[in-house]
């Protein structure tokens, strides 16, 4: 069982979708979406038009167990299935017309390693770059897609496991972003949450005026694009203990595997997302360079 709650203006305006916990270890979305709900049921936060809909645990089952999934990861492969095989395969089925009927998400996640919160947005559209900036996270990453389209090299892969929530509800037209808001412990990461959501809804015009507060204007934040995403296939070693954004230069070795092969830097760039405990056949790390201002 999914929970949902949605709140609806008598003023037509954008149906926002916002989902926390689709990793069920990932508790920041849930606490912040929880909060909300708790201050539109007591009149402190109002709608002004359109709808939001919030689903504060997407993977309940995970979420229960303090884990990131339980038969798969909920946030790949994430389009409707005939014949569902797994939990979350059968989870998708109820949360795909969901994504497909929004006009904009925002998905609420944390990480492994600590360090500050960003933003992953798809970047081709106007309109989803301005949401991105709106969420006002200090950091802009884009590329998603790309990195699973070219990694190749025999890896065989499916055309959908780059699809997650965003992923599929941007296939129906939706600006969708995803906000990663700290460790998955840090005590800040449910305040950054929270903070997304109203400045989601604000984005949007959606909030009564005298509800929530003035808020403080984005910053202006750092663009990140992707390049690589690195899987842990045969085993192997981080080259350090990076942090989340180490900054590396073109020719630093960035992690060596099993047998021997050293990851080089191929330029100046970021490792993003490290996991040094990643089970074998999981995502790695990823690498991206700095872009220009957006």
């Amino acid at each position: 069982m999914i929970k949902t709650v949605t709140y609806a203006a008598t003023t037509p305006g954008p149906k926002l979708l916002v989902i926390g916990a689709i990793h069920g270890n990932e508790k920041c979305g849930a606490i912040a979406i929880n909060r909300a709900l708790g201050e539109f049921d007591a009149g402190k936060l109002r709608i002004a038009k359109g709808q939001v809909t919030f689903i504060p645990v997407c993977n309940p089952r995970a979420h229960e167990e303090d884990r990131r999934f339980v038969e798969r990861n909920l946030n790949r492969y994430l389009v409707p299935m005939e014949n569902p095989d797994s939990y979350e395969a059968r989870l998708g089925n109820i949360l795909c017309p969901l994504f497909a009927a929004c006009n904009a998400l925002l998905d609420i996640h944390s990480y492994t390693i600590g360090g500050d919160p960003f933003i992953s947005y798809d970047g081709h559209t106007p309109e989803e770059r301005e949401f991105a900036k709106a969420i006002g996270a200090p950091i802009l990453i884009t590329g998603w897609g790309e990195v699973y389209e070219k990694m190749g090299k025999g890896r065989a892969t499916s055309t959908e496991e780059a699809t997650g929530g965003p992923q599929y509800a941007r296939r129906f037209g939706a600006a969708a972003v995803t906000l990663e808001c700290g460790q998955h412990k840090d005590p800040k990461a449910p305040d950054i949450a929270y903070q997304g959501i109203l400045n989601a809804l604000r984005h949007f015009e959606m909030l009564a005026e005298d509800a929530g507060g003035k808020g403080k204007p984005p910053p202006s934040p750092k663009h990140v694009h992707m390049t690589h995403v690195f899987y842990r296939d045969e085993g192997g070693e981080l080259a350090k203990n990076w942090k989340n954004f180490a900054p590396v230069k073109k020719g630093a070795v960035l992690a060596t595997y099993s047998g021997g092969k050293n990851i080089i830097a191929e330029a100046d760039g970021f490792v993003i997302l490290p996991k040094p405990d990643c089970p074998t056949g999981e995502e790695w790390f990823y690498f991206g360079m700095e872009k220009s201002a957006v």
